[in-house]
């Protein structure tokens, strides 16, 4: 959205105060004015005093001394009823996902190297330690065992942290 210049013309004011009237349910207020033009409190006030003499607003008083002003024919904002606006005030409460079990991550990685972090939530870690085991069987069966011993306490410490995570 482009930013508004800060302007002290009054037909401009008073263009944006009407659309700030006819789009909004904003109180109006001086500083609404000035804030939504933009312009200075002072030609705010001018516009809206004018306005008042005019007698296309009329000023109200509040209990504690607040001016706003208001339009006579002002047509009160009300948002439709549909489902889909009621969705977005409403939320669906969503369905948490029980956090990944330790056994089980151990038990995939176990047979298949890496689905125990796949099951944890961490593809990455799942294609390094498929690989990485693999490559160690290639080798030697030592390397590959020792490797694949790892996989499994990676993953089962990966589910660890993320059943323990602290939100």
């Amino acid at each position: 959205m482009p930013e508004l210049q800060c302007s002290h013309d009054p037909a401009v004011i008073e263009h944006r105060l009407l659309d700030l009237v006819t789009t909004t349910d904003s109180a109006i207020t001086a500083p609404a004015v000035a804030c939504y033009t933009p312009c200075s409190l002072e030609d705010a006030d001018r516009v809206l005093e004018r306005l008042v003499a005019e007698q296309r607003l009329r000023v109200e008083l509040d209990d504690h001394g607040h001016v706003t002003y208001v339009a006579p024919d002002r047509a009160h904002m009300t948002p439709p009823r549909t489902q889909a606006a009621l969705a977005v005030v409403m939320p669906v409460p969503l369905e948490l996902v029980p956090a990944p079990n330790p056994a089980i991550a151990a038990i995939l990685s176990l047979l298949v190297p890496g689905t125990g972090q796949l099951y944890a939530g961490r593809p990455v870690s799942a294609v390094v330690w498929f690989l990485a085991v693999a490559f160690g069987y290639l080798l030697l069966i030592v390397p590959g065992l020792v490797l694949h011993i790892l996989c499994i306490a990676s993953a089962a410490s990966a589910a660890h942290r993320v059943q323990h995570a602290p939100f």
